[in-house]
């Protein structure tokens, strides 16, 4: 039973490990104006060499 548990566990962790890294190239350029009213885009911020993260979701 631990055996089993074990391998559940390490399918599910990398499963997730391949799911976060993703090479490739931004195809199109998203832009967006935050709170404060500043302009960013995905090229200027990946040009900075910042990871991009982006989540739609919902709570309802």
């Amino acid at each position: 039973m631990r055996k089993l548990i074990f391998f559940l566990v390490l399918f599910i962790v990398s499963a997730a490990l391949l799911g976060v890294y993703e090479v490739g190239e931004v195809v199109a350029d998203y832009s967006w104006t935050d709170n404060l009213g500043d302009y960013h885009s995905i090229y200027e911020l990946t040009a900075l060499g910042t990871t991009v993260v982006m989540f739609w979701g919902g709570t309802g």
